[in-house]
Parts: structure tokens; sequence; C-alpha cells
């Protein structure tokens, strides 16, 4: 069920959404615009296919507000509606694709973007390998953005022959192909941005995507090499090294 508490107009938005990957990049990427843009929350989604959770304000360290397993943020200068996932998926994502399916429709948001991640190791079969993001989008949506990509100079991500069948593949990348592939169905705009990683620190590969996505959306301005992290990333990965290891 997707809840919104406040009435806001989504005609021609850009949805952008994680997918709960590997290295969870997408969803420190999601972090990283939310935190960035100062995006207020606007909604929830509550769902049985993934784990509740329920904790402080990832955003703002003094706020009383609580966030939740799923919730949606919005920024109207941006035009940009943005879900935050921040639990894995355990049942059946049938129900999930279609409330996004029809929250699009409803709302006549006029794509989707989904940031994730991929498994470092499959990047042996891409080339040229010196490049770690991909991006995979809709025929409705590579039809109006066709000239934008080659100017980027973004590479597309082929999909994979399998017993004489091309199949869309992203190792690792948890529901990004499945969500892309119901939507493009759909006939719903979509695209999925995604870098190969391995699990660790993954702080550089979620600023890589952003900046990324920046090329193409120009949300965050010039402002996509000086990005600030939100509080709940203290100590995510640690403290740093001690100094007397040197």
């Amino acid at each position: 069920m997707i809840k919104l508490t406040q009435d806001i107009d989504l005609e021609n938005y850009t949805l952008i959404l994680p997918s709960v990957a590997v290295g969870n990049v997408g969803q420190l990427s999601v972090d990283l615009l939310i935190s960035n843009l100062n995006l207020p929350k606007v909604g929830q989604i509550f769902s049985t296919s993934f784990i509740p959770v329920v904790g402080a304000n990832a955003y703002h360290e003094h706020s009383n507000e609580l966030i939740t397993a799923i919730d949606i943020y919005a920024g109207i200068k941006e035009r940009i509606v943005v879900i935050q996932i921040r639990s894995p998926y355990v049942g059946e994502l049938l129900e999930f694709f279609n409330e996004i399916t029809q929250f699009v429709t409803e709302r006549k948001i006029a794509k989707v973007i989904i940031l994730a991640s991929s498994h470092d190791y499959a990047k042996k079969e891409v080339q040229p390998q010196h490049l770690k993001l991909r991006y995979v989008a809709s025929p409705s949506l590579q039809s109006q953005t066709d000239k934008l990509f080659d100017d980027l100079n973004w590479i597309p991500h082929k999909p994979k022959d399998v017993t004489g069948e091309e199949r869309l593949q992203i190792p690792g990348g948890g529901f990004a192909r499945s969500i892309f592939n119901f939507l493009s169905n759909t006939d719903i705009p979509c695209a999925v941005l995604f870098k190969f990683c391995s699990e660790g620190d993954n702080i550089e590969d979620a600023i890589a995507l952003v900046c990324y996505l920046n090329q193409w959306m120009c949300v965050l301005g010039t402002n996509s090499s000086n990005l600030k992290y939100p509080p709940s990333w203290k100590y995510l990965f640690g403290k740093p090294p001690s100094q007397d290891m040197y």
C-alpha cells in the first residue's frame, strides 16, 4: 500500500528508486540524493515483501520523524519523487511491482529510473574494462534519450545470449532486472543505471553512480563532485584506521 502524507501533483515527475543489490550502492546513492537535495518525506509504502524496519531520521539528527522500510521523498524544484528502500525483500515482488506501476500511471509520472549495482567479476565479459558504469533503457525511453546518451558517451548494457535467446542479466543486481522488465512491458519509460562493484566500503561507488545520474538529470547542478554525507553514515563502515598502524 502506497500512502502519501501530502497531496502533490506528480505529473511529469521522474521516479527514482534503488534496487537492493550488491554493496547497497543504489540505496547509498538515494541517501546522497535525499541528503544533498534536502528532500522532505511525503509518504510511505507498506509491503509484506520487505522486512519491517523503523528507526531514527536518517538525514536530520535532531528530528523526531521516524523512518520505515520504504519511504517516499519528493523534490518540487527538481520534479523528482524518490523512494528509499531500507530492508531486503523476503517475499514475492509482484504485488510491489503492481503498486509501483499503478502509482506511476495514476500520478502520470513521466519515467522511472532504477539505481543498482552488479558484481564486479561480471565485468570481465564487458568491454571496455576500465568503465564500470552502464545503463539499460526501455524502448520508449531510448527513443526519447538516444541522442543524449550518445552525447554523454554512455555505454549501454547489452542483453546476453542464453541458449539462443537474448536476455538481460545484471548479476547481483537484486530486483533491478525484474522491475525494469515489468515496467517496460507495461510501456512505462524506464531505465536502470548501475555500477560494477564488490562488497565493502561502497561510498565511492555510490558517489560515482549519483554523478552518473546527474549527467542525465542535472538535479544536483555542479555540486555533484562535492557531496555531503547524511548523518546516518557516521561509522557506517567503522572508524578510520589508526594512524599508529603506519
